[in-house]
Parts: structure tokens; C-alpha cells; sequence
């Protein structure tokens, strides 16, 4: 069997945040697809009532069976970055077996550059996959989707 391309496995991510934003807010928040991914911008999720939104920049890391990594890794290429509050990065750790989200962050796009590593042509985000890890990653993680959802909601 063939495995996914990285494009598969980010559009499954999306797709997968979009309709948990909507199941988790009970219909108070609503995800929008753009139609083109524009500078980075996977999702935007508006809030019904006061029509507030926040952009949403999906980054996702399948596990496989026998290769458990430490930490994962997400990028932001500097030609897509937008250093805003009203701009998240959403990483997550998704499980091929039930596509469950295992762990996931949230990182208004401003506090990136302060948290990753820079690079030439991008920020690279290295957060430890441990529950108990006091890394610089913590404050950002969600252990559920519920917790994750929650989170976006609260930028906006």
C-alpha cells in the first residue's frame, strides 16, 4: 500500500481542524476553505456572532507504528509568514489508526519567531511530544481537541 503524500496527509489536517471547529463550538465558530493557499493560510475561522475572525495556518505530523519521534517539527517558510495575533499556527499530531489528534499546539503567528528556530528560508518549530514536557512549546499544547478548538476561539 502506498502511503500519503505530504500534500494528502495536510489537506486531511485541514479538513479534519475545520470540521472539529465546528463540532466542538457547536456551530459558533465557522471554518472557511480559501480557495487558494494563500501566504499560508489553511483555514480562517470566524466567530457567527460578532463576525471576528482568525487565519489559521495548519501544520500536521502523521505517526507510524515503530517510528515514535521525541519532538516533531513544523515549519513556517518566511514567504507565507505574517507576524499577527490575529494569525495562529495550529500543529497537530495525528494518529493514522482512528484520526485522532494525539497532541497539538496553538501559536499566535507574532510569537513564532521567538519560539523557533530561524533558518534562511524559514522558522522551524520543534515541540516535544510529551505531555509532561516543560519545553517552550507547553503553554501552546493541547492534550484534545476539545482544549485545541478552545484555544483558537480564544484568539479570536
Amino acid at each position: 500500500m502506498e502511503a500519503l503524500s505530504t500534500s494528502q496527509s495536510g489537506k486531511i489536517a485541514e479538513y479534519f481542524l475545520a470540521c472539529a471547529v465546528m463540532s466542538v463550538s457547536t456551530g459558533r465558530l465557522s471554518p472557511f476553505l480559501p480557495a487558494s493557499d494563500d501566504h499560508g493560510v489553511d483555514l480562517i475561522v470566524m466567530e457567527k456572532a460578532t463576525a471576528a475572525s482568525v487565519a489559521v495556518q495548519v501544520k500536521s505530523w502523521r505517526t507510524s507504528k515503530g517510528t515514535e519521534r521525541p519532538t516533531v517539527q513544523f515549519d513556517v517558510r518566511k514567504a507565507t509568514f505574517l507576524s499577527s495575533p490575529r494569525v495562529a499556527l495550529v500543529g497537530m499530531v495525528l494518529s493514522p489508526d482512528n484520526l485522532a489528534m494525539e497532541l497539538g499546539w496553538v501559536i499566535p503567528m507574532d510569537r513564532v519567531p521567538e519560539l523557533a528556530v530561524e533558518q534562511a528560508s524559514k522558522f522551524a518549530l520543534s515541540p516535544s511530544r510529551s505531555p509532561a514536557s516543560a519545553d517552550r512549546y507547553a503553554p501552546f499544547r493541547h492534550t484534545d481537541i476539545v482544549g485545541l478548538v478552545e484555544a483558537i476561539g480564544y484568539l479570536i
